[in-house]
């Protein structure tokens, strides 16, 4: 009996992230996707921030329990917690800063929560795609960068950085490339994908 491989991009987007989203899409396109920096690299940032600023707040801790004269243990799991609060406001930020959609007609990367920034690509104008993950990532991470090269832009590519389940992700922009393609008439020929493995 064939087993059949976890899709982890198939969820519709939610009602939530239709509306926060539809700003940025045109009157004739939908949100097919809405993702971003993948799970294990939030986690990693969440881990790094526990360690730096982290241990400002853990100091901050014992100092309070050393002046205040209360034990050293409540000191330190003060500090913790503080430590843990501010580890997730950033990588929450992390993730909301970085987002990558998908829709019918192309793909935008929002950069940004306040000030932001958006890039967006048109899929009649991608030329090739290159998935790039080196051997830790597709092993234990499962995340990779996309390099979306594209005809008529000033920088001629985009980049997602890590992005979880990359060849999912590729292949799904490939439907959706094709797609549109042959929606307007153009050949429905396969995008030319080049997918790197490097391994360190």
């Amino acid at each position: 009996m064939r087993l059949m491989a976890k899709l982890h991009y198939r969820d519709a987007p939610s009602e939530k992230e239709k509306k926060a989203f539809g700003r940025y899409l045109a009157e004739d396109e939908e949100l097919i996707l809405a993702t971003g920096l993948g799970k294990h690299y939030l986690r990693s940032c969440f881990v790094l921030a526990l360690v730096f600023p982290g241990i400002i707040f853990w100091l901050l801790g014992l100092g309070l329990a050393y002046f205040l004269k209360f034990n050293m243990g409540y000191g330190l799991a003060l500090g913790l917690i503080l430590a843990s609060f501010v580890a997730f406001l950033r990588a929450l930020h992390t993730h909301h800063a970085n987002r990558y959609l998908l829709t019918t007609r192309r793909v935008i990367i929002k950069k940004g929560m306040f000030a932001v920034a958006v890039t967006s690509a048109l899929y009649d104008k991608i030329t090739h795609i290159e998935v790039d993950q080196g051997f830790l990532d597709k092993v234990l991470m499962h995340y990779g960068t996309i390099i979306i090269n594209t005809a008529g832009m000033n920088k001629g590519e985009i980049t997602l950085r890590y992005v979880d389940y990359p060849i999912e992700f590729k292949n799904l922009l490939e439907r959706l490339i094709n797609r549109e393609r042959e929606q307007f008439g153009f050949r429905a020929g396969p995008v030319v994908t080049v997918e790197g493995e490097v391994v360190s």
